[in-house]
């Protein structure tokens, strides 16, 4: 092998890469930190299939996603890599849901390809090349195993991306998949690209498949060369392996179970991964280093560098390589994605025909059991806790409702927004666009039958306008409520999220409840802490369309009824001089920080 610089784009080089995390005891105390990954460097070239190895607690995983810049909190060092040019395959196989093959396909071609003349002929070449041309109509979850990791690689293909990164592709399939998925990595390299991924213990034949293996133990590397160079090298660091045994269960174990100096000693000749073994002769192991400075480069020498390592013929190869790149997020405009991402989200919409069934039936169902319980009281002067105990009951409906199900569902869907902007599928602010706009018209369709059923049926004036402020303050809660379910999702796990959320609804329930009893008397202060539960000035908000704007008086059925002229009952909760259309304007302003908390916590997640 020719030890020279490296100046191809398309390979990946690293130099004393580490990683720290920080452990804590509790949300509050630190405990201290421990380094994954100490000072290691290697380099992965182009046109090679190569392996991160190791024993299980190693690194190989935290190592794929600092060298891939997937992590960049606690990692320092120096990396080169394109990442225009890389694309990074996650383990677990997250795909869209309710698409099928082809629509994935399209989808990913449409958000990462500007030229749409050679979609269907790139689609249907890409789904032939990994054979999956007969699931073009299946979803992902109909998929085998080893069908959906084709996919997940197929989805990134369109882009046509040089180098690739992939964490475990074999975890969950059998022996015979997994040879297949790792020969169909051997066929992508041949043609040109860096592929890299991370591989527990492979067996015999797998193993041979590689062209670079890369042993991780305890943080360190131990080895970096060959596979077929492995047993020589061991050999000579009077490490023998038993006849009859696969070199990757050997060198496995013995960084799994090794005790004393022999990680540290193996480290050290490779220099933790600045050496590569290329001679697999028996009597001796040659090592040569791998590694450039580019680091330590000035910008003259690698100017000069480029000029006499570099022909005219290399350099219009990279520049026609990299011609094929077309799904840099400079030249798919914000409003394509937008349109692309809102058509995929309201298929998937339109498609969840069972999620759409029982919501119905929940608003369905709520609305004539809440409108049964009140029939007709809403003109009884003589009730008037009830009416208040109505829109209280109307306002914890509708918030339950769109609360819940994003602190339930959108944990999820967060970790393959992660890795679809990770890849540059799309911009967050078209994500962030697409989603919110698609959840709108079911929202309003839902919620309006809900509305109009409790309003009919608990007797309030059949005055349109009227109908149009109780709509309006029902629906701005929704929103308001569907955006701090969704900042909830995103900014914590899906354990931590069920805690956090209803912990925070009983709270804002609370100050919902807080002080209409004993309006006159409520501390000045506490109108101030009240304001910051949505659910309370929603309340508010339903009172004032109910009983405010000059309302007729009530009927009374006995000799006389305190609440029966509707600007008593707003006086006895110090609502009289209280304006709707602030308190609309309060539950917009909530609105919008909640889905600005949304929008940051979906960037930090995406970002770390």
């Amino acid at each position: 092998m020719e030890d020279k610089k490296l100046i191809n784009s398309k390979e990946v080089e690293f130099r004393d890469v580490s990683y720290t995390v920080i452990e804590k005891q509790n949300f509050y105390k630190v405990t201290g930190t421990r380094d994954i990954l100490k000072n290691v460097s290697g380099i992965f070239r182009n046109g090679e299939l190569s392996a991160i190895m190791g024993p299980s607690g190693a690194g190989k995983s935290s190592l794929l996603n600092a060298i891939s810049k997937y992590r960049t909190s606690g990692v320092q060092g120096h990396m080169k890599i394109d990442r225009k040019s890389s694309c990074y395959i996650v383990q677990e196989d997250q795909h869209q849901p309710l698409l099928t093959v082809e629509e994935l396909m399209n989808l990913a071609y449409d958000l990462k390809v500007k030229d749409r003349k050679s979609k269907e002929q790139s689609v249907s070449e890409i789904l032939h090349h990994l054979n999956l041309n007969h699931q073009r109509n299946s979803t992902a979850d109909q998929l085998s195993g080893g069908e959906r990791k084709r996919l997940s690689i197929a989805v990134e293909l369109v882009a046509n991306p040089k180098i690739l990164f992939l964490d475990e592709p074999t975890t969950g399939l059998d022996e015979v998949t997994a040879a297949q998925c790792i020969r169909l990595l051997k066929l992508l390299a041949s043609e040109g690209r860096t592929i890299v991924c991370t591989i527990h213990q492979p067996s015999a034949t797998i193993f041979n498949y590689f062209d670079n293996i890369y042993v991780l133990a305890k943080g360190i590397c131990v080895y970096q060369g060959a596979p077929s160079a492995i047993l020589p090298f061991l050999n000579q660091m009077n490490l023998f392996c038993p006849t009859h045994y696969s070199p990757s269960d050997f060198i496995i174990e013995l960084c799994d179970f090794s005790c004393g100096e022999v990680i540290p000693t193996l480290s050290e000749v490779v220099q933790n991964g600045k050496l590569y073994c290329v001679d697999v002769s028996e009597s001796q192991i040659q090592l040569k280093n791998v590694v450039t400075s580019m680091v330590l480069e000035t910008k003259k020498s690698r100017a000069a560098q480029l000029g006499t390592k570099r022909s005219n013929n290399s350099l219009l190869e990279t520049m026609k390589s990299f011609s094929k790149l077309m799904s840099t997020e400079g030249e798919i405009s914000l409003g394509r994605q937008f349109i692309v991402l809102l058509r995929m989200m309201m298929i998937k919409i339109y498609r969840s025909k069972i999620p759409f069934a029982i919501q119905l039936f929940h608003h369905l169902f709520c609305g004539f059991g809440f409108g049964c319980i009140f029939y007709n009281s809403n003109n009884q002067a003589e009730r008037m806790f009830d009416h208040l105990k109505f829109c209280v009951g109307c306002i914890l409906v509708i918030v339950y409702t769109q609360v819940m199900t994003p602190i339930l569902s959108y944990s999820m869907e967060v970790k393959l927004v992660k890795k679809e902007y990770f890849n540059r599928w799309y911009s967050l602010t078209a994500y962030y666009m697409a989603l919110t706009v698609s959840r709108i018209p079911l929202q309003i369709f839902f919620n309006i039958i809900f509305l109009s059923l409790v309003y009919y049926l608990a007797g309030l004036p059949p005055q349109l306008w009227r109908f149009c402020l109780f709509s309006l303050a029902g629906l701005m809660v929704s929103f308001a409520a569907e955006g701090f379910g969704l900042a909830i999702g995103a900014t914590f796990s899906m354990v931590n999220a069920n805690a956090v959320g209803p912990m925070l609804i009983g709270l804002f329930l609370g100050l919902a409840m807080y002080g209409f009893d004993f309006a006159k008397e409520v501390p000045l202060i506490m109108y101030g802490v009240m304001k910051l539960s949505y659910i309370r000035v929603a309340v508010v908000a339903m009172v004032l369309s109910v009983f405010g704007f000059n309302r007729e008086v009530l009927d009374c059925n006995e000799i006389y009824c305190h609440f029966a002229d509707p600007k008593v009952v707003l006086r006895f909760l110090d609502t009289e001089h209280v304006s709707y259309w602030n308190e609309l304007l309060f539950l917009i302003l909530i609105l919008i920080f909640y889905r600005v908390v949304l929008f940051i916590s979906i960037r930090k997640r995406c970002k770390t």
